[in-house]
């Protein structure tokens, strides 16, 4: 799926929201993984799957229509502990869903703990690496508070860090 396929798919899934839950209540998705990338704008690649981190349980039998993976939730630890604090809300015209993704700066830090091929495709691409804010994403990777407070342990936590810092020296603009 391109952007377009994202979005369309999004929007049917907030369409037949609208059309099942017939109260004012909004409910709220968190959109991660490539398709956050690609909604966010910064990567043109496709992606097969939609993953969400935070999804309404009202939406996932609705959300399996989707083919959309509820199952992100299992790598929270990935994120940085206040990534909350840092989400981009989506422009979608929607009636009853808000979706919204990390910012770039979370989404790499995420991408860094996995490091699976494509994650590492993904945060190496120019147009992520053009948009980041470097100091954030130094915050977020050193701060007690973030990235090391919801590691699972201090091995992981030192393995992404080792990632991290080859990843600065390698694409920093300050590095070069």
């Amino acid at each position: 799926m391109l952007y377009n396929d994202l979005q369309e798919r999004l929007l049917r899934l907030d369409e037949d929201a609208s059309l099942l839950f017939d109260t004012p209540n909004r409910y709220r998705m968190i959109i991660v993984g490539g398709s956050a990338f690609i909604l966010l704008g910064r990567l043109s690649r496709a992606t097969h799957d939609i993953d969400t981190l935070s999804a309404p349980p009202q939406l996932l039998d609705l959300m399996t229509k989707y083919d959309i993976n509820a199952k992100a939730e299992a790598f929270i630890n990935n994120f940085p502990y206040n990534y909350e604090d840092r989400l981009v809300r989506l422009p979608l015209p929607t009636q009853k869903i808000d979706f919204f993704a990390p910012s770039l700066e979370d989404l790499v830090i995420a991408k860094l703990c996995s490091f699976r091929d494509t994650d590492r495709a993904d945060v190496e691409s120019e147009t992520v690496r053009e948009a980041l804010d470097w100091n954030l994403l130094d915050h977020l990777a050193r701060d007690e508070d973030e990235a090391k407070a919801s590691a699972l342990n201090d091995r992981c936590y030192n393995e992404f860090l080792t990632r991290y810092e080859e990843y600065v020296s390698r694409w920093s603009p300050c590095a070069n």
